[in-house]
């Protein structure tokens, strides 16, 4: 029999060169795999995917239910359990994939967490005249909020895929999807700045925006610069990159932007993803209409 840890390296190396999936995508996938089988081993003594059965994935998403394990998290590892088997059976390995009739778990819509309008125009007003945030980290963060794009999204992108003169750039979203995405002149103008900064700067680094000692930006340095700068704004205990996409988007929308167009700046799959934020705009005009008099 074939090893288990050859066959989900086997599967990864599939995601990594044949799905272009990010590092971080395949860390969790692994992780998932390897806590479904150390699951399996434990309660059914049985270690290879090759043996597993629909009864032992159901056991062990009913585990994580009662260990109080988030149903979008549970529904993310089934979601990896049915990629994981579909290839199995795909390489012949399984003659029937055990994931197939293990249904996802019913999650409450959400509304995305997001900065008021009133909010983020205080925000960009006093950033403009506010020498204590870099220009490193006012381009950073006018980039997330005048774009939506993603947080490894603004960390990969490079010089050469940024151009200013014709106001665009190139993004590689998910599974290295590309996609145009638009500058304004706003943007552009802080871009400008913040290059004039970085030519100071000595760096090998083709990313476009890299740290003082020439180093590429990294997840952590972004989230503090974001979160930092949304708790002088924001009551909200969410105040991470995300919210910048998600108040680019529900603020697009409420400005009369079509969902359709959204979808593509964000460069979704499909457009139930971007469905969401019309939940937002509608949860924010009831909002509105309760201050009506006769409401």
């Amino acid at each position: 029999m074939v090893a288990t840890a050859h066959i989900v390296q086997e599967y990864l190396d599939y995601l990594t060169f044949q799905k272009s999936y990010s590092s971080n995508t395949i860390t969790a996938y692994n992780n998932d795999i390897y806590q479904f089988i150390q699951f399996q081993s434990e309660h059914f003594q049985v270690a290879s995917p090759l043996e597993s059965q629909t009864d032992y994935i159901r056991s062990w998403v009913v585990s994580m239910v009662d260990s109080g394990v988030k149903a979008t998290s549970i529904n993310r590892k089934i979601s990896t359990l049915k990629s994981f088997f579909k290839y199995l059976r795909k390489m012949d390995y399984l003659e029937s994939n055990p994931v197939t009739v293990v249904r996802n778990l019913k999650v409450p819509h959400k509304i995305p967490t997001y900065v008021a309008k009133t909010e983020s125009n205080r925000m960009f007003d006093d950033l403009a005249n506010n020498d204590e945030f870099s220009e490193l980290q006012f381009a950073v963060i006018t980039l997330l909020y005048h774009t939506g794009i993603r947080r490894m999204e603004l960390i990969e992108l490079t010089l050469a895929n940024v151009d200013l003169e014709k106001m665009q750039m190139k993004v590689f979203g998910k599974g290295k999807k590309e996609r145009i995405v638009p500058l304004g002149l706003e943007v552009v103008g802080v871009l400008r700045k913040y290059l004039s900064v970085r030519r100071e700067i000595e760096t090998t680094s083709k990313t476009f925006f890299v740290l003082d000692n020439g180093k590429p930006l990294y997840p952590k340095w972004v989230y503090n610069c974001v979160n930092r700068l949304l708790t002088q704004y924001t009551k909200s205990d969410k105040r991470s990159p995300h919210v910048m996409r998600h108040s680019f988007a529900t603020h697009l929308l409420q400005n009369g932007a079509e969902i359709a167009a959204i979808k593509e700046l964000l460069g979704h799959a499909s457009l139930a993803s971007t469905q969401i934020y019309a939940q937002s705009d509608i949860a924010h005009l009831k909002k509105v209409h309760k201050l009506h008099p006769k409401s």
